[in-house]
């Protein structure tokens, strides 16, 4: 366990470093960058880590999807929708998705991953869509 807070941090840093080279770019300046996937509790969540840069003043909402179809051919789904205040600067957040009651859990492997990034302050808003496959482990 300790190993894995270790890995997480080193490569939380690693990559909250890189933000500036962010995927996906709305007008509003604002960037995610999707990080890394941990199954937590048997597969019952996943904690997915990204990296958010968004304009001072504006309140934002976070929606991260994760969605796999697993070995056996049973699908494991789940969302988290989470707000916070934009800062102006890069931020290290971390979604707990956890999976439906009436799917499977989720299994180490590849999955869909969507976050879905929107936020306004009193003039502008900025909407920022992330789709890309993730590898979630253990």
């Amino acid at each position: 366990m300790r190993r894995r807070i270790a890995l997480a941090s080193a490569l939380s840093a690693f990559a909250f470093a890189s933000l500036g080279a962010a995927p996906a770019q709305a007008a509003a300046d604002a960037t995610v960058s999707p990080m890394f996937a941990f199954r937590v509790a048997r597969g019952a969540a996943v904690d997915v880590s990204y990296g958010i840069t968004c304009p001072a003043g504006y309140n934002a909402t976070v929606t991260v999807s994760l969605d796999q179809v697993r070995k056996d051919g049973l699908r494991a789904s789940g969302t988290v929708t989470e707000q916070l205040t934009c800062a102006g600067t890069g931020v290290l957040e971390m979604g707990r998705v956890t999976a439906h009651i009436s799917g499977a859990p989720f299994q180490v492997g590849k999955a869909s991953l969507a976050i879905l990034a929107t936020g306004c302050n009193d003039q502008d808003c900025f909407v920022v869509p992330v789709n890309q496959e993730i590898q979630v482990q253990n």
